[in-house]
């Protein structure tokens, strides 16, 4: 599932499934995959010893579709569809969210996320007897009966705190930094984020392990361009979305009829950018919200350029979807983008929206290079993929449990 802008169908029908079932107890059980149904040979090794149990926190995947939840699902197809013998993985997913419908619906998410995390997923592994907990979204419990491996996608309110409420940074860094200092093993996805985490929380490199996220390759032949720039990604402050509304606008007006002008697909759900963004839409710019995985996939296919100038990323999911098919990239030139861009994305200094319109007149004015880069992003892009990162982040639980 490709990041920020995908609706969570499948996981939605799974999760009315699920309610009824005592869910702090239970995993599951009763979904019919390989990892939930422990039998004999997963429960004891070849020696007699129970095999240790891994017990994943999954209920983030059903609260977010942005890159975070992408990660979670992701994992868990490929940890479920290959199985290791001598782990048994199991998803827990808790209780589901409310609907987003205001202030007072946040605060019971607030409440119910506090609950789930520090005392319900914690009593869940005292009773299932797990050996780990692995929390993959940022934050782990505030006590656990035993290790922990925490994931750690980003510290984005450390690096740009003013794109976030004051309560939030609190309760982030609060969290985040004793979820580090407990873990016997932290996951970053990316150098940039290992390098965070190093010189804002003071984690030793010896405790973090770098397992990048990954992408699914395109399979069919390379079909024609289309004059379409790109932009996935909540419309927030920290992705400068508002800026690229506001630059394209000064390329459209300006830009020549030859080649022929690329008008803006701007897809993802609203963010605090949101007043900003709409005041600025004119012609040649469509605004979109999430969107079917089939049709993001397509937009990747056809688009000429994905714009992606955004304030600080921990890995930067599109980037890397959007180079996986051919699509050329520009990217603003800071944390990870700049390593999972590689030598193929065009990188912006200059972020105004003056500097983006100049650096898309620039871009665009050659296709034929753009196209170049975009097949040089398609090898680029080889270096990553999901089953790499499942077996990755597997040989981070066998060195949590010491094995």
């Amino acid at each position: 599932m490709p990041a920020d802008v995908t609706e969570p169908a499948e996981v939605t029908s799974r999760m009315s499934s699920r309610r009824s079932r005592f869910w702090p107890f239970r995993a599951d059980a009763d979904s019919g995959s390989p990892a939930a149904r422990p039998g004999p040979a997963q429960d004891h090794g070849a020696s007699g010893r129970r095999t240790p149990l891994v017990l994943v926190d999954g209920r983030m995947a059903r609260r977010r579709v942005t890159g975070i939840g992408t990660y979670v699902n992701e994992l868990r197809h490929v940890m479920e569809t290959k199985p290791a013998s001598d782990l048994r993985v199991e998803w827990i997913f808790g209780p589901p969210g409310l609907p987003r419908w205001g202030k007072v619906t946040s605060y019971g998410n607030l409440l119910l996320d506090l609950l789930w995390l520090h005392v319900l997923l914690p009593l869940a592994a005292w009773r299932r007897r797990a050996a780990l907990v692995h929390a993959p979204v940022n934050w782990g419990p505030w006590w656990s009966p035993c290790p922990t491996v925490v994931t750690i996608h980003d510290l984005s309110w450390e690096r740009v705190p003013e794109a976030f409420p004051e309560n939030f940074r609190r309760y982030a860094r609060i969290f985040a930094r004793r979820s580090v200092k407990r873990a016997a093993r932290v996951i970053a996805v990316s150098e940039s984020t290992s390098k965070d985490l190093q010189e804002i929380y003071n984690v030793p490199p010896g405790r973090i392990r770098v397992v990048p996220n990954g992408v699914h390759p395109d399979t069919r032949p390379p079909g024609p361009r289309e004059p379409i720039v790109l932009s996935v990604g909540i419309r927030e402050p920290r992705k400068r979305i508002a800026e690229l509304v506001e630059g394209h606008a000064r390329y459209w007006a300006e830009a020549p009829d030859e080649p022929p002008r690329c008008r803006l697909i701007v897809v993802g759900g609203p963010g605090g950018d949101e007043e900003r963004i709409q005041a600025a839409v004119g012609p040649g710019c469509e605004i979109r919200n999430f969107v079917r995985r089939e049709e993001l996939l397509d937009l990747y296919r056809r688009a000429t350029l994905l714009a992606y100038p955004s304030s600080y990323e921990g890995f930067g999911l599109p980037v890397v979807e959007a180079m996986a098919h051919g699509c050329p990239v520009l990217c603003a030139r800071n944390s990870s983008l700049i390593e999972i861009g590689g030598r193929s994305a065009i990188f912006l200094d200059d972020v105004t929206p003056e500097g983006i319109a100049a650096a898309l007149t620039e871009a665009l004015a050659d296709r034929d290079a753009l196209a170049a880069r975009g097949e040089a992003g398609r090898v680029e892009a080889g270096r990553y993929s999901w089953p790499a990162s499942a077996t990755a982040t597997r040989d981070v639980y066998r060195q949590a449990l010491r094995r």
